[in-house]
C-alpha cells in the first residue's frame, strides 16, 4: 500500500499555542529535532524473527520568559519538554521521555484564575505531533510513565523556592489532564452494545498504577470522565500492549515495549538474565521459546511491577497511554504456527542443503585464479565526494516507514550527536537562582544556535485567548447571569451598607431603600415612632419576663 502524505492545513504549532496561551502572555519557543534515524527497535522480536526496522525522531521544545519588572531583565528558561517518536512499518509511538520546570514562570504575574501555561504547552505540543505524525492505515500510540522527582532537565531548580514540585498522586493526575483535551479530539472507541461503527479515528486513554486496583485506579482519571456514557468511558484501567502488536500471541517481553530510562524496561532487562542466552536478539540465538521463567503473562509482570523499588516503599509511578485507531486499519495476521515450529522453519531456510553445499565446492574448485601481467599502472587518488546538502534535505520525507512533513520539524534539525550534545549542555547548568538560570540560558540559547549554524532562532509567541469575566456573564439571550463562582460573604455588624455595585452591560440593580440590613443599636426607633419603610411595635406593646 503506498503510504500518503498527512492532511494539508495543519495549523503550526507557534498559531495554536498562541490561540491557547493567556491573552498578552509573552513566552519564546526553541525547538529542536533530529531527522528519523535508525534505531534498536523496541519490541523484541519473537524467536525466530528479525527485529523490527525502527526509526526514532527527538523533539525538545524549550519556553523562556522574559520578567515584566525592571529588577530580572534577562531571559530565562521555565519549561522544556522531550519527546521520541518510534516508527515503524506498522506502528507510530510518541513517548514522552522527559519534562521538567524551574519555577520562573511566576515572573510573569499571571492571575490564579488562569489556566496552568506549562500544562497547556505540553497538550498543544503533544497534539500538535499526533496530528502532523498520524499515517493512514497505521495505529499512533502516546506513551508515558509519570514518576515525582525533584528535577529531571534543570539541574539545580529544586532549590528554586517558587518551584512546586508535584507528589506522585498529583502527578499522575496532572499528565491524565494533559491528555485528556489530546484524546478527545477524537472518536470514542465503539462500546460492547454499540452498534455504531465510528467513521474517523478513535481513541482511549489507559492508565496502569502497579500496586493498585481498578476502583483505585479510577480516582486517578480526569473529571471529564464522569459525563461519559457507562460503556463508552473515555479512560480506562489497564494497558493497550495486545492491540498495537503484530504477535499478540508471543511471549510476554515480546509485547512490552523497552524505552530509554524506563523503570519497566530495567525490570525486562533483569527478566531477560533467565533466558538462556541472555535475551540475545541475534535471529540464531538458541533462546528457546522466548519465554521468561518467573513472569509467564501480562498481568504477572504489572503484579510482579509493584514490587520493584520505583513502585513501592509508598511511591506511585503511573503508565499511560492514548491508543488511536484509524478507520482504515491495515491488519495484520499473525502466523498461528507454534513459536518451536517457526524457529525450527527459519532454521531450515537458513541451514544450507548438502546439494547447495556440494554446488559450491564444485565451483570454487572450477575456479582459478587468474595470473596478472603487464606493467602497472598506478591509480589517481580520488577525493571523497560528500553531500554538502545539509542532514535535514537528505532523508525522504515518506517511507513505509516513517512520515517526515516540513512543516512539523523543529526550528533547529540537527543530527543525533549534535541533538546530544546540546541536551546534555543544557542538563550541566545552574537554575538555582534567578542570576545563574538567567546566565544558564543564555550560554544553552547561543550554543545551540551554533550547533545548528543559525544567526538567531527562537520563536516568539503572544497569547490571544481571552481572560474569562469573573463578575458576570451574558448568555445568547442577553440575560445577566451571576458567576456560581461568586461567594456573598456575611458582613459584620459594624460595617457600613453595601454602595450599589455598578453592574455588566447596564443591568438594572436594585434600589438601596429595597435592601433589608441588620439595624444597628442606636437605631432602634422611641416608643410609639416607626419607621418609614417598618412597622415596629411600641415598647408598651412588648411583654417583658418577670423577674424571679
Amino acid at each position: 500500500m503506498a503510504t500518503r502524505a498527512p492532511p494539508a492545513g495543519h495549523a503550526s504549532l507557534a498559531e495554536i499555542l498562541a490561540e491557547a496561551l493567556p491573552k498578552d502572555a509573552s513566552f519564546t519557543f526553541y525547538h529542536v529535532s533530529t531527522p528519523p534515524t535508525k534505531c534498536a527497535a523496541i519490541f523484541s522480536p519473537p524467536p525466530g524473527a528479525r527485529p523490527e526496522r525502527t526509526y526514532c525522531e527527538s523533539h525538545h521544545l524549550n519556553v523562556s520568559v522574559q520578567a515584566q519588572d525592571n529588577g530580572h531583565p534577562g531571559e530565562v528558561l521555565v519549561f522544556a519538554i522531550e519527546i521520541l517518536i518510534y516508527t515503524t512499518s506498522h506502528l507510530t509511538t510518541l513517548f514522552v521521555s522527559k519534562a521538567d520546570s524551574t519555577g520562573y514562570l511566576s515572573l510573569l504575574n499571571l492571575p490564579r484564575a488562569v489556566d496552568s501555561p506549562i500544562r497547556t504547552i505540553s497538550t498543544n505540543f503533544i497534539r500538535w505531533l499526533v496530528r502532523n505524525r498520524q499515517r493512514p492505515g497505521k495505529r499512533l500510540v502516546v506513551s508515558l510513565f509519570a514518576r515525582a522527582q525533584d528535577q529531571y532537565l534543570f539541574p539545580g531548580s529544586v532549590d528554586n523556592p517558587t518551584k512546586h514540585v508535584a507528589d506522585d498522586t498529583a502527578l499522575v493526575k496532572w499528565w491524565c489532564k494533559v491528555l485528556d483535551p489530546v484524546l478527545r479530539e477524537y472518536e470514542h472507541e465503539p462500546g460492547q452494545s454499540s452498534e455504531a461503527t465510528p467513521t474517523g479515528t478513535t481513541a482511549q486513554g489507559y492508565l496502569i498504577i502497579p500496586g493498585l486496583e481498578r476502583i483505585e485506579t479510577q480516582r486517578f482519571f480526569p473529571a471529564t470522565v464522569k459525563s461519559d456514557p457507562a460503556d463508552q468511558k473515555r479512560w480506562t484501567h489497564g494497558h493497550p500492549l495486545l492491540q498495537i502488536t503484530r504477535h499478540p500471541n508471543a511471549p510476554p517481553r515480546c509485547l512490552i515495549p523497552h524505552f530509554p530510562d524506563d523503570p519497566k524496561s530495567r525490570y525486562m532487562d533483569e527478566l531477560d538474565d533467565e533466558l538462556p542466552d541472555g535475551g540475545s536478539q541475534s535471529i540464531l540465538s538458541p533462546r528457546g521459546n522466548g519465554q521468561w521463567k518467573s513472569v509467564r503473562s501480562l498481568d504477572q509482570f504489572w503484579d510482579m511491577m509493584s514490587f520493584r523499588q520505583e513502585c513501592s516503599s509508598g511511591r506511585l509511578v503511573g503508565f499511560i497511554w492514548i491508543n488511536l485507531t484509524p478507520p482504515d486499519l491495515e491488519e495484520t495476521v499473525d502466523d498461528e504456527e507454534p513459536i518451536g515450529s517457526q524457529m525450527s522453519s527459519i532454521s531450515e531456510v537458513l541451514a544450507p542443503t548438502k546439494d547447495v553445499e556440494k554446488h559450491k565446492s564444485d565451483s570454487s574448485q572450477k575456479k582459478k585464479k587468474k595470473k596478472l601481467t603487464g606493467p602497472i599502472i598506478s591509480r589517481t587518488p580520488r577525493i571523497k565526494q560528500t553531500d554538502s546538502k545539509p542532514q535535514s534535505s537528505v532523508k525522504d520525507e515518506i517511507t513505509k516507514y516513517y512520515i517526515w512533513p516540513t512543516s512539523s520539524r523543529g526550528q533547529l534539525v540537527l543530527d543525533e550527536k549534535a541533538y546530544k550534545r546540546g541536551t546534555e549542555l543544557l542538563q550541566r547548568q545552574n537554575f538555582s537562582n534567578y542570576e545563574a538560570a538567567s546566565s544558564s540560558t543564555s550560554l544553552w540559547i547561543n550554543e545551540a544556535k551554533l550547533l545548528g549554524g543559525v544567526p538567531s532562532w527562537g520563536i516568539k509567541v503572544v497569547g490571544t485567548k481571552s481572560r474569562p469575566n469573573v463578575d458576570c456573564a451574558v448568555n445568547g439571550s442577553g440575560i445577566n447571569v451571576l458567576n456560581t463562582s461568586i461567594v456573598r460573604k456575611k458582613r459584620k455588624a459594624d460595617e457600613e451598607a453595601p454602595q450599589p455595585e455598578k453592574n455588566c452591560n447596564e443591568a438594572q440593580t436594585l434600589s438601596t431603600t429595597l435592601i433589608r440590613r441588620k439595624p444597628k443599636e442606636n437605631d432602634t426607633p422611641a416608643s410609639g415612632e416607626t419607621s418609614s419603610a417598618v412597622n415596629v411595635l411600641g415598647s408598651n406593646l412588648v411583654r417583658k419576663k418577670p423577674k424571679a
